[in-house]
């Protein structure tokens, strides 16, 4: 199959080999038997989720840009960047300060978590918070000590609307040390508290495939699950594969009791993928997005960083096999565990991105929506949407051409006929690069004159990526 891809459903969808790369493709839905409402979604193009049929066009893959060094990002372990409310960052780290010699787990030297803050997540000062004056961490240490909860605290903040105000911020912490994971909460983010005593996860390899929680273990609230939602690091897969580092997903109600662990299908043969980095992305919160760390130790334990999406929480999409981003010319980064992006996203501009390298100084700026698109080449390509359904509103397409592509729609009923009005001759092909371009067809006509119901999209693109597409209720 010319256009291969990997694509991890679980049972939403049946696999099917392709013969060419030996990968594995999701096969096709009912169009008619599960119509989906797109009221005021935004679709990504990692896959071809909303594609009924397509000629000439590709899921291509879009690596984020490496820029020049930072002075002032933060550098440490475990990164996790989380945006206020008010706009403004905070970067959550692991450092080591090797004069703090009491024991850590491994009798690893001393360990604290450190938290800088920035207005516009470029610029970073690293305040005093005063928290543990006459010991020898830095002003802006939040946690310290012997305990191994410093390892990989991981926090969040919380969108349940039922969410006390005084535990706004949670969090996850522990090792195989500590054995388990623990459950901590905050009012601000910088002062932490305990659930309890107890782990709310437990350390039970022998249930995972062996070795498990040791890394930065993902955790939100879900808004399209309506529950806690946390990925952990196991060694094993949904297909049984053990000795594979992998990623399984628990979920809880009330962020204390959590389920027992649905094993991913995501790793291919004799791969290790762990750092899985998923959170809801942004802009389509149904979407988790994640840069995931892919293990390769045979190779001197180097390290690259693979993509990774789940819709609605249901299985694993990965728009490529092959690496999202490579280590580099710099020789450093092809040393033992060297490449981890921060877990979290800084909006740049309502058209940029910025991602964080957690060993680095470095930044990436990735294109709004840009992590993948649908993709035409010189010759015009077509793709027929499945049957979909709305309540009312518009329609835009993040898209980019080159100077000589263009791009047309055309609204069709559900049998695939083009309404009058509405056909690709009453629509002049439109070149350019918009986040958010609205078609209109003669006389100023838009998707929103049309009335609700069923409806699909036909589409003609020529050097063309189409990124998302959204239909917004008003």
């Amino acid at each position: 199959m010319k256009n291969s891809k990997l694509i991890f459903c679980g049972c939403v969808a049946t696999a099917m080999l392709s013969t060419a790369a030996g990968n594995i493709t999701a096969g096709k839905n009912s169009t008619m038997d599960n119509i989906y409402d797109v009221t005021g979604k935004r679709e990504l193009f990692i896959d071809d989720f909303l594609i009924e049929s397509k000629r000439g066009i590709a899921i291509k893959q879009h690596a984020p840009v490496e820029l020049p060094s930072n002075p002032d990002k933060p550098i440490g372990h475990y990164n996790t960047i989380l945006q206020k409310p008010d706009g403004t960052y905070l970067c959550y780290f692991r450092g080591v300060d090797n004069v703090y010699k009491g024991k850590m787990y491994n009798n690893h030297p001393g360990e604290y978590v450190g938290v800088s803050t920035s207005k516009d997540g470029v610029k970073w000062e690293a305040p005093d918070y005063k928290l543990f004056p006459g010991k020898p961490v830095p002003g802006n240490a939040i946690l310290y000590g012997g305990n191994g909860i410093t390892h990989n605290f991981v926090p969040f903040y919380d969108t349940n609307p039922e969410c006390k105000a005084s535990e706004r911020y949670k969090a996850v912490a522990g090792v195989r040390e500590t054995r388990g994971l623990f459950a901590y909460c905050s009012a601000d983010g910088i002062n932490w508290k305990m659930y309890g005593t107890a782990p709310v996860i437990k350390y039970e390899p022998e249930k995972t495939g062996g070795h498990m929680l040791d890394s930065q273990n993902a955790v939100f609230y879900s808004q399209e699950e309506k529950c806690y939602v946390m990925y952990i690091r196991v060694w094993k897969t949904a297909d049984n594969l053990k000795g594979l580092r992998s990623i399984a997903k628990v979920v809880s109600k009330d962020f204390i009791n959590w389920s027992e662990p649905e094993f991913l299908k995501m790793n291919r043969k004799g791969e290790h993928i762990y750092v899985s980095g998923l959170t809801p992305y942004f802009r389509a919160p149904h979407y988790y997005a994640g840069a995931a760390t892919r293990y390769f130790g045979n190779r001197g334990s180097a390290t690259d960083v693979v993509l990774l999406f789940s819709r609605s929480g249901k299985g694993i999409i990965r728009p490529s096999c092959e690496a999202w981003i490579r280590p580099g010319l710099d020789p450093e980064r092809w040393l033992n565990r060297m490449n981890y992006l921060s877990l979290g996203i800084v909006r740049e501009s309502p058209e940029t991105m910025l991602l964080y390298h957690n060993r680095k100084k470095l930044m990436y700026r990735l294109r709004t929506d840009g992590f993948a698109s649908l993709n035409a080449g010189i010759t015009t390509g077509t793709v027929l949407t499945k049957v979909l359904s709305r309540r009312g509103g518009n329609v835009e397409f993040n898209i980019a051409t080159s100077a000589g592509g263009g791009f047309q729609v055309e609204v069709c009923d559900e049998n695939g006929n083009a309404l009058p009005g509405y056909r690709f001759t009453d629509m002049k092909e439109f070149y350019g690069d918009k986040i958010a371009f609205v078609p209109q067809w003669k006389g100023g006509r838009s998707l929103a004159d049309l009335p609700a119901g069923k409806f699909r999209l036909r589409l003609h693109l020529k050097e063309c990526d189409l990124y998302s597409v959204a239909f917004p209720e008003k």
